[in-house]
């Protein structure tokens, strides 16, 4: 009975520990910015959502210059704005 109850103590306390660590752990993580960390991987990272913007709006953008007529071409850009394709990599 001893044995059992020695245990399961063991087993609570390693899960508390675990928890607390789990808990506290992120609240003392800082991102660091400082000059002498000349390599960084998440500098060598491309920008995924530029190039995913550019690549969603280009084509759009492209065929909205191929429009002759003025209604066309009004209706055309309006719909751009309304689905926030007009807005390219040009606001970053």
């Amino acid at each position: 009975m001893k044995m059992a109850f020695g245990f399961l103590t063991g087993v609570l306390v390693c899960c508390l520990l675990l928890f607390s660590l789990q808990v506290v752990a992120p609240l003392f993580a800082q991102e660091e910015d400082s000059e002498s960390d000349n390599f960084s991987l998440v500098k060598l990272l491309p920008n995924f959502e530029k190039i995913y913007k550019d690549a969603l709006a280009m084509p759009f953008q492209e065929a909205e210059k191929k429009i002759y007529d003025d209604d066309v071409a009004r209706f055309y850009h309006l719909l751009m704005g309304k689905t926030a394709l007009d807005k390219g990599s040009d606001d970053q």
